[in-house]
Formats: C-alpha cells, sequence, structure tokens
C-alpha cells in the first residue's frame, strides 16, 4: 500500500507515527475516556455542592455530596436560621411581657411612702386575713361600741384620754385596720348601729390601730391607705393625719 511513497518518505512517516503513539501513551495517564467523564463529573459536583444550604442566619450545613457516580448534589438543605421577626433570645423570647409587677402585692410595688409602721405594718395581711378580721369585729359589735364609735371627734378624745378603764373599742389593729378598709371602700361603716361621719371613723380606727409611740403623718396616712387599696392623698391625707394623731395621743395618755 506504500507502493507510491519513495523510502525516505515512508520512514520519516514512520517517525512521526511513532512519535504520536509516545505522546499519546505519555498522556493516557491523565486522560480520561468518553466512558469515564460522567463519573467524574458527579464526583466534582457532589463534592462541590455537598456544602451548601446553610441558613441565612447560622443554620445547620447540609450533607456532603455523594462519592459515586451519582452524587451530583449534595444530600439535603441545612436548616434555615431565625428570620428577621425573632429577637433571638431563646424559647420563651416572643411570649407576653409581664408589665403589671409580675404580681407582687400592693404594698411591694414602688410610690409608697418609706415610713415607720409599727403595728399598722399588719395592713399587708392577705385579703382574706382583713375580711376574716372584719367579720369578727361585726361579730362581737355591742352598745358600748356603737355609743363610743358613734361619738364626735372631740368627745372621743375627751374620753380616751380621762376615762380610758371605761372605755370598749377595738384595740386589735387587724380589726381596725379592717374597719379603716371598710370605711374607705365606700365611706360608711358596717358597724350596725353605727352612723358617725366616715372621717370620724377612718380617724379613730387609724389613731387606735397606730403604735401609741409612733406618731401618725402624711406619709403614714399615704402608705396605709395606699396598701388598703384606697389611697388618700393631699389635703384629705392631712387632715386624716392630724385627726389620727390626736386620737392616738389621746390613747397614749389614757392609758398611760
Amino acid at each position: 500500500m506504500f507502493s507510491k511513497f519513495d523510502r525516505p518518505v515512508l520512514l520519516g512517516l514512520k517517525a512521526t507515527a511513532a512519535a504520536v503513539l509516545l505522546s499519546a501513551a505519555a498522556v493516557g495517564a491523565s486522560m480520561i475516556l468518553p466512558g469515564d467523564l460522567g463519573a467524574a463529573f458527579a464526583q466534582g459536583q457532589g463534592q462541590g455542592q455537598g456544602q451548601g444550604g446553610q441558613g441565612e442566619h447560622g443554620g445547620g450545613q447540609g450533607g456532603q455530596g455523594s462519592q459515586s457516580g451519582q452524587g451530583n448534589q449534595g444530600q439535603g438543605a441545612g436548616q434555615g436560621g431565625p428570620d428577621s421577626s425573632s429577637d433571638g433570645k431563646g424559647p420563651q423570647a416572643g411570649g407576653p411581657a409581664d408589665s403589671s409587677g409580675g404580681g407582687k402585692p400592693i404594698w411591694a410595688q414602688e410610690g409608697i411612702p418609706e415610713v415607720e409602721l409599727g403595728r399598722l405594718s399588719v395592713a399587708r395581711s392577705p385579703d382574706q386575713v382583713l375580711d376574716r378580721a372584719l367579720n369578727e369585729a361585726l361579730s362581737t359589735v355591742n352598745a358600748d361600741i356603737v355609743a363610743f364609735y358613734n361619738l364626735s371627734l372631740d368627745d372621743a378624745l375627751t374620753k380616751l384620754s380621762t376615762d380610758w378603764d371605761n372605755v370598749t373599742i377595738y384595740d386589735s389593729p387587724l380589726q381596725s385596720l379592717a374597719l379603716l378598709k371598710d370605711v374607705l371602700a365606700d365611706g360608711a361603716t358596717s358597724l350596725p348601729g353605727v352612723t358617725n361621719d366616715a372621717d370620724t371613723l377612718a380617724a379613730m380606727f387609724l389613731g387606735i390601730a397606730s403604735d401609741k409611740n409612733l406618731p401618725v403623718s402624711t406619709e403614714t396616712v399615704i402608705a396605709i391607705t395606699t396598701i388598703l387599696g384606697y389611697p388618700v392623698t393631699g389635703t384629705d391625707a392631712e387632715d386624716l393625719a392630724a385627726d389620727a394623731e390626736a386620737i392616738r395621743s389621746a390613747v397614749l395618755e389614757g392609758h398611760g
């Protein structure tokens, strides 16, 4: 088949062919034959994309791609992080805020004057305790009690300071404060037969409930009435403090 070529030409062609074969052999180790192209591409894609799927704000990573010929994607997307509406403060974030004092009793909240209360501290008792004390006072009312609590303020001061041994009153601070709360609630007392005005009764109840040696001040009135749930402030608090202090002084004078 080579009869048309001279020998030198044939030798040159052979040499050229040999060089081509040697070059092919050298490159063969790094060449990817067509049959292997799909697997190699899949492997590269699997490795390249398998690290994807991370959430917008730091969620988990997606699984790595398959190392086989079918691993052209990562195994699943990562879990997304919190969106822009989250405050990022844990599982309880976003719950209702406690803006009502956290259920604290009135006496534990702010706005009450810091004043020494002495016996009046029992005003902090739960409502059911004060209610029970009121019921006890109502159940023990008698004619002498009705007579005293119907006295005018001046007559009550005289009776307390000069005739202590013959005075019948509610000496319990808890009962007196329960009666004070009752008057503050609706301007009248629940004591049957007692028709005195609310201001005089409030002064009697507060002055008798107080410590004999602890003066009643305007701050005392504000603190106690606020604790009881019916705040008295301003000039009303000043007037009640003055009258209750007069009662307290009369009790101290008569009781000794």
